[in-house]
């Protein structure tokens, strides 16, 4: 199995949890669509009902807010994750 790097840079978030990470003309569409109001989207692969949606962010703040939903925290010395019940150990 190989690793690719993936184009999806975006996290929608819908009502229950649910997650899909979009590429940017993706998460563009879906911007569009919730500024003219549509009530229905489809992205090739999935069909969305609008008032679904929770939230669009990007993923790096996605990853930020699942960090801290865990209760791991940033060593900013070192500018890396500790996970919760752990110590950085080099501080």
């Amino acid at each position: 199995m190989t690793q690719e790097i993936s184009n999806k840079t975006w996290v929608l978030m819908l009502i229950g949890g649910d997650r899909h990470f979009l590429t940017e003309r993706e998460a563009q569409a879906i911007k569009e669509a919730i500024i003219k109001g549509d009530k229905f989207i489809d992205l090739e692969d999935v069909f969305f009902a609008t008032n679904q949606f929770v939230k669009l962010m990007k993923g790096s703040d996605y990853q930020k807010a699942e960090n801290y939903r865990k209760g791991d925290y940033f060593c900013e010395t070192h500018k890396n994750w500790i996970p919760k019940g752990k110590t950085c150990g080099r501080c």
